[in-house]
């Protein structure tokens, strides 16, 4: 099912967003137990999200070209009342106030937020090896012994492993996603600076940084 046709069975009840929720987040924990590809799942925020897409759609209120797509945010990319890190044991037990603008406007299309992704710490580095103290290297999806690229690493590499419809958002000073997704083999689109907003994004080179999203199945 592409991920047009899956958000518009959302829209018309043939799916449910909380059904469907808990198994991505199901299979997300699975995953991430053995590739490392979140830092951090956002159960609860995710299926009160879906609750709230259901009761719309019964009501006739549904909108949003995103309605019920799971959307995972790169570590460095703020989620309100999600520990966001940037990958640094420094910013452990951070819970930022605010959604990046990117983040809100996607879940004013009614996506779903399921978590935080790995990556290098404070996107230093090409391969997310340089990851932060107690942090874990996210591993290719399709050999462990290989490097998911970086620094959005956890964004390619879930991208390619997951089999439910989702979009990753990363972050990109140099490659960060671009590097990713060639490793992963998925789709990376990076935008010229300034196209996206950077509002509510941990800097690593603020003349450079940008945001765009990983994906498959689109």
């Amino acid at each position: 099912m592409s991920t047009l046709e899956f958000i518009e069975n959302v829209r018309k009840g043939k799916i449910s967003a909380e059904a469907n929720i808990r198994k991505v987040i199901e299979e997300s924990e699975k995953i991430n137990g053995e590739y490392n590809y979140f830092n951090t799942i956002s159960k609860e925020l995710a299926i009160q999200q879906a609750k709230e897409i259901d009761k719309k759609v019964k009501a006739g209120k549904a909108k949003g070209m995103l309605l019920g797509l799971p959307v995972s945010v790169k570590d460095c990319i703020t989620v309100k009342d999600v520990e966001s890190t940037a990958g640094s044991k420094i910013l452990k037990g951070y819970y930022p106030t605010f959604n990046a603008t990117v983040v809100q406007r996607c879940i004013d299309e009614g996506a779903i937020i399921i978590g935080k992704t790995a990556q290098d710490e404070f996107g230093f580095g090409s391969f997310s090896v340089n990851v932060g103290v107690g942090f874990k290297i996210p591993l290719n999806p399709f050999d462990k012994k290989r490097v998911c690229g970086g620094s959005s690493g956890g964004a390619g590499g879930f991208s390619q492993k997951t089999q439910f419809n989702h979009i990753a958002l990363g972050e990109s000073t140099g490659g960060s996603i671009v590097a990713p997704a060639s490793f992963c083999g998925v789709v990376g689109l990076c935008p010229t600076y300034g196209l996206a907003s950077r509002w509510g994004m941990m800097d690593y080179a603020n003349s450079l940084d940008k945001n765009r999203a990983n994906g498959k199945n689109c």
